[in-house]
């Protein structure tokens, strides 16, 4: 076991025991595991939330930001006097400010700078980014400038580069010149001998597979509210993000502060989903504009500048080329994973693509691996993080390529994955590898029982009975199985505050912030378990930089696990604590007292008691306490994980195709997940279901398109996204392999429906359709997609002769020499 992670393998976990380990009393066991409705909903549902545009600040004034309608142009001229219609108070180009480029959040040794600018200086580099900003008394006066001003823009086109092919052509127009190529950053990831795996392999099988470009589209778009403090001068911000103290740090450095002269707040989301954990241009020019006018401004997100502008996801194609044994065990991998990130990197630099080099090992026992990776920069909108950040592109490539090997050694797609699992008796498993500057350490799992409580929940064997006799009947029913790990619980801190006040509340404020995973609830539920109270007397706050001072955000399925953690830790600090005041107060030993119902009693006098609510009270500044002790019933901790856990699991889905039309029908969807204990398992089925509808988007439906020209082509006239009628009857079961990674033995968990369902419904349709020996490579499974694959599969071109025993298709054809890092295989 490496240094790093034999230091943070817990050896004693919490998660079982009968017995409170602080002294005695009853386990703090009572609410973690139950189903309790969450205390955020009926406020949400009665309409009282305070989402950004609820918020009105005395004389605010309103926003709209003048965008590029080319993909690349020079800026010859930007004649602000155009905007200035009724009611526009301010017009502001970068030549109004010193900026300085988006600042890079998460670094990573490859990343060449290539960062946004808040405002576009001397050339634009695709549709939506922003040119200039039109402040005005209403909004549609703001909009009204906006649109004058575009009208008269002298922007002088220039040659654009739509894709990634054609961005790392050798006669490619250079987005950056200082860079002299388009790429953000290229790397290569490596364990274990590659060469001499494949030179021994008894099967070879490579295959090419496909992500298109797609992102999370929450109900409520960006927005951004800003003013300066007439006293203090410090910015207030108010912005629709992820992570306020993230962006308090990037603000600081943007503007040009020290952080305590920002104040940022995140109101209620309207959902995340990642698209919000990102740092973006409007929250450096809307508190610069504020300054200069002396008013409060704020800017709220069209649907068309969120369907240009925010972060889109996932592009990435993927040559991939598996070693197996002659038993079928797959021995070796290696891949090159290009990613096209389009115009600009802003906050997460390079991190998708690092996420997936790090996750296309899967839940294999591979000990052999080589990715080279390329970040194509092009004329697209800039490429962040939605829901799974990098994973659903590593599943699907290495889900679809061991299909491909099932296939080709005609083994059971199942019994193929069986053969390779990594062993429970082999955790913690070193893979070797690094990402998000973190060591890649599998903590814990067993993902052959996961495989076989989904085999049997779905019952396996039937469905491969039933489609047999479909098949009979002219029917084409498909099986896919795939399975995942999930990086999550990601680093490197989160904050805690827990307090408890006179009147017996808890009040706990964290670094995280929660946007609809039940945060609160599942927060509230483990302080109940270690103060003895219940959850409907603790309190959650977050959101607010001013509350606490240092946080990072929610993001990677960490809240469960850092946030989890800190309160965890902090109300056992808060307790130990209120116990050697009671037992001061009480005249008694520590050990005589136990804590029940919120009080601490005497063992067998429990007549002899003082509430946690009256040591609050004995606890203020002025009242005698014990000799070192600090007043104030409180606690702060910053839990730290150098080391991210791995939940895991599998899922499986039957389709039918419909010859005629390509369109499909989820006959059955199943789905198995293990992301440790479960704090309350009606929030974890909505997660995986919420996450497994967002994979069923991005499967069969969802896609942004661009022309050969880089214009985005479509709208939410034309982009569908999962209705509850897309949906099928999810049907969940749950493994509980614990952690040892933090004291509640839980991992990451939101992204864990997102992973599989491009992978697993690939496998169903190519399953349905394999007597026309169609492969599916690329989604989104339209039925327009399948429809065309069903007619090629009628009339299928020559066979291409093989390439190596076992292999069923041709390699793609070798690239040029210098491209990328040492070749397409290194």
């Amino acid at each position: 076991m490496c240094p790093e992670a034999r230091s943070w393998y817990v050896p004693e976990h919490s998660w079982h025991t009968s017995r409170d380990r602080e002294g005695g009393g009853v386990a703090a066991e009572r609410f973690f595991g139950k189903r309790i409705k969450r205390f955020e909903d009926p406020r949400l549902l009665a309409g009282k939330g305070a989402f950004l545009e609820d918020l009105q600040l005395p004389g605010m004034l309103h926003a709209a930001f003048v965008r590029s309608l080319y993909a690349h142009a020079e800026i010859r001229d930007v004649p602000t006097e155009a905007a200035r219609v009724p009611g526009v108070v301010g017009v502001f180009t970068a030549d109004d400010f010193r900026l300085k480029p988006t600042p890079t959040v998460i670094p990573h040794p490859a990343y060449r700078q290539c960062s946004q600018p808040p405002l576009a200086m001397g050339k634009v580099r695709f549709v939506g980014e922003p040119i200039a900003v039109v402040v005005a008394e209403t909004r549609y006066q703001a909009e009204d400038g906006a649109a004058a001003l575009a009208a008269e823009l002298d922007l002088d086109p220039l040659d654009v580069v739509p894709n990634a092919e054609a961005a790392l052509a050798p006669d490619a127009p250079l987005l950056h010149d200082d860079l002299g190529e388009n790429v953000a950053g290229a790397f290569e990831v490596s364990v274990g001998d590659v060469e001499v795996t494949f030179a021994q392999a008894a099967h070879v099988v490579k295959g090419r597979f496909t992500v298109q470009r797609y992102t999370g589209m929450p109900i409520e778009t960006r927005g951004v509210m800003a003013t300066t403090e007439p006293i203090t001068g410090r910015y207030l911000v108010w912005s629709s993000t992820q992570w306020p103290h993230t962006v308090r740090t990037a603000l600081a450095e943007s503007l040009g502060v020290p952080e305590h002269k920002i104040r940022v707040i995140a109101p209620d989301l309207g959902g995340g989903f990642g698209v919000k954990q990102d740092i973006y241009p409007e929250e450096t020019v809307i508190p610069l504009v504020a300054e200069r006018l002396g008013r409060p401004v704020r800017w709220i997100e069209t649907r068309r500048e969120h369907f240009v502008c925010t972060a889109h996801s996932r592009e990435q194609d993927h040559e991939v080329e598996l070693a197996l044994d002659e038993d079928g065990v797959v021995t070796g991998l290696r891949a090159l994973v290009t990613a096209d990130l389009g115009a600009y990197t802003r906050g997460l630099g390079v991190l998708c693509p690092s996420i997936t080099a790090g996750s296309l090992l899967g839940p294999y026992r591979i000990k052999h691996y080589q990715a080279t990776v390329r970040c194509a920069l092009t004329n697209k909108a800039p490429a962040g993080a939605y829901r799974g950040a990098g994973g659903p592109e590593a599943v699907f490539a290495l889900e679809r390529t061991m299909d491909k090997a099932a296939r080709a050694l005609g083994l059971d797609p199942a019994e193929l994955r069986r053969r390779s699992f990594i062993r429970p008796d082999e955790f913690p498993w070193q893979t070797g590898l690094g990402s998000a500057q973190v060591p890649i350490t599998y903590d814990s799992g067993n993902y052959e029982a996961g495989l076989d409580r989904a085999l049997a929940l779905a019952d396996y064997p039937g469905w491969r009975a039933k489609q047999t006799a479909a098949r009979a009947d002219g029917r084409n029913i498909g099986i896919g199985v795939a399975s995942y790990v999930l990086l999550g619980g990601l680093g490197p801190y989160e904050s805690a505050e827990v307090r408890v006040d006179p009147s017996g509340e808890v009040v706990v404020v964290t670094g995280a912030h929660a946007h609809g995973q039940g945060t609160d609830t599942a927060l509230a539920q483990i302080v109940a378990d270690e103060l003895q109270t219940v959850p409907e007397r603790v309190t959650v706050q977050h959101g607010d930089t001013d509350q606490i001072p240092f946080g990072v955000g929610t993001y990677a399925s960490r809240n469960a696990v850092m946030a989890g953690g800190a309160v965890t830790v902090a109300s056992r600090q808060v307790r130990a604590k209120a116990r050697t005041l009671a037992a001061y107060l009480l005249e008694v030993t520590e050990d005589d007292l136990e804590l029940i119902d919120c009080a601490f009693q005497v063992r067998g006098a429990p007549e002899q008691s003082v509430t946690l609510g009256a040591l609050a009270a004995a606890a203020a500044p002025h009242r005698p306490l014990p000799e070192g002790m600090e007043p104030d019933l409180f606690a702060r901790h910053y839990f730290q994980a150098p080391l991210p856990t791995f939940a895991s699991g599998t899922q499986i889905a039957v389709v039918e195709v419909d010859s005629a039309t390509g369109a499909l029908e989820i006959l059955d969807y199943v789905s198995v997940n293990d992301a440790g204990p479960r704090i309350n398992p009606t929030v974890v089925d909505g997660q995986i279901q919420g996450g497994i509808a967002q994979g069923l988007g991005g499967a069969l439906m969802e896609e942004i398109y661009y022309d050969e020209g880089a214009q985005p082509l479509g709208s939410f006239l034309d982009y569908a996204i999962p209705r509850a009628t897309d949906m099928p009857d999810v049907r969940q079961d749950h493994l509980e392999t614990p952690s040892p990674l933090n004291p509640l033995g839980v991992k990451g968990l939101g992204e864990g429906g997102t992973l599989a369902p491009p992978a697993v419904l690939a496998a169903a349709v190519e399953d349905a359709l394999s007597p026309l020996g169609v492969e599916v490579t690329r989604t989104p499974l339209t039925a327009s997609t399948v429809w065309r694959l069903i007619q090629a599969g009628k009339t299928p071109p020559p066979a291409p002769p093989l390439r190596g025993e076992g292999s069923t298709t041709e390699p793609s054809p070798p690239l040029r020499a210098g491209e990328g890092v040492g070749g397409p295989w290194g």
